[in-house]
């Protein structure tokens, strides 16, 4: 097994952080690696905001908890990783959200590979979406012709993921 194949195989969604800031190089590795993920017709869209200031997280929980957002633990829902990045792109491109998801597993893997963990956060989508996020997309440089994809948590993981069993029957082959 190669080392890409193992940080693949490897890779869960942490939602458990230490509290440790993480080195502004790893970000910007992270960050690059979203950058440099494939696009449709290589539109290159998807922007990455990152937000590391505790104070702007803080408010982000508070906010999104007032809007009524939840998530299913009673956790915030980045966790208190201590970097949490929000990517979106054009409101009008057909592919923006499958766009989002490349560079969020992009981003995802190459922080596996530095020893760092993620998981992505699909329940604030909702919020930034909402008059309530208007301020946040504001702050984000988010512009109206842009939309509000998905968040990524990156932090240092607390602990050990257990990876849950695969389901059967998801892979077949078409033969003429």
């Amino acid at each position: 097994m190669n080392p890409t194949q193992k940080d693949i195989l490897e890779r869960r969604s942490i939602r458990k952080y230490k509290t440790d800031p993480v080195p502004e190089d790893l970000v910007q590795a992270v960050a690059d690696a979203g950058l440099w993920a494939p696009t449709a017709r290589n539109e290159q869209e998807i922007k990455i905001v990152c937000l590391r200031d505790p104070a702007l997280r803080q408010q982000l929980r508070e906010d999104f908890t007032a809007s009524g957002g939840r998530t299913i633990r009673p956790l915030p829902f980045d966790y208190e990783a201590p970097v949490f990045f929000f990517l979106f792109g054009p409101k009008d491109f057909p592919y923006t959200e499958m766009d989002s998801g490349i560079v969020a597993e992009n981003m995802c893997l190459a922080a596996q590979s530095l020893g760092l963990g993620t998981v992505m956060i699909g329940c604030i989508r909702d919020f930034m979406r909402s008059p309530a996020g208007a301020p946040w997309r504001e702050k984000l440089g988010i512009g109206e012709g842009e939309i509000f994809t998905l968040g990524l948590c990156l932090g240092w993981p607390e602990g050990e993921a257990k990876a849950p069993a695969r389901k059967e029957g998801r892979y077949a082959e078409l033969k003429g």
